[in-house]
């Protein structure tokens, strides 16, 4: 079984993410991570040279490059994803924005159990405050808290559809 963790950025999704694979001795990617290191840029830099639209495409492509090259390895993570199996084979934080991709969303709904980490915009003002300049979503326009409570309130219904569990 693959478990995928949705959420706001900030939310603790990478932080939550390393324990609970730690603890149920299975591997953890970061989905950010794994784009940034395929193609030797920070998501900034991807942002900067192709937008918003340019980068959810190559994160639905990162997306289901990793679920292929672990579904080939282990087929049993084909079974049905909405009950949790015993065997987790994969835990996989994802960007806070990928739920806005509905090709994407289709992959995490198909082919993970898929946890909501639901954090309040109070917490996530301030654990965002001092790291906002390099969120590229964060950039722009307005107040900081006006840019989180607008990609909050867009986001948080999409993060509820997907989610078999919130935490």
């Amino acid at each position: 079984m693959i478990i995928s963790l949705i959420g706001f950025m900030g939310a603790g999704k990478t932080t939550t993410g390393v324990q609970l694979a730690k603890t149920l001795k299975c591997p953890f990617v970061d989905l950010d991570s794994y784009i940034e290191k395929k193609e030797g840029k920070t998501i900034t830099e991807i942002f900067e040279e192709g937008g918003e639209a340019s980068f959810r495409t190559l994160e639905e492509n990162s997306l289901q490059d990793v679920l292929e090259n672990h579904i080939s390895e282990h087929p049993e993570t084909l079974e049905d994803a909405d009950t949790p199996k015993k065997v987790c084979t994969l835990v996989l934080s994802l960007g806070g924005g990928i739920v806005t991709n509905p090709a994407a969303a289709e992959l995490i709904s198909r082919f993970t159990y898929c946890i909501y980490i639901k954090t309040d915009i109070e917490t996530i003002l301030q654990r965002l405050e001092d790291e906002s300049s390099s969120r590229p979503m964060l950039s722009g326009e307005g107040s900081l808290r006006e840019k989180i409570e607008k990609l909050y309130y867009e986001r948080e219904p999409l993060y509820r559809s997907l989610a078999k569990k919130i935490i």
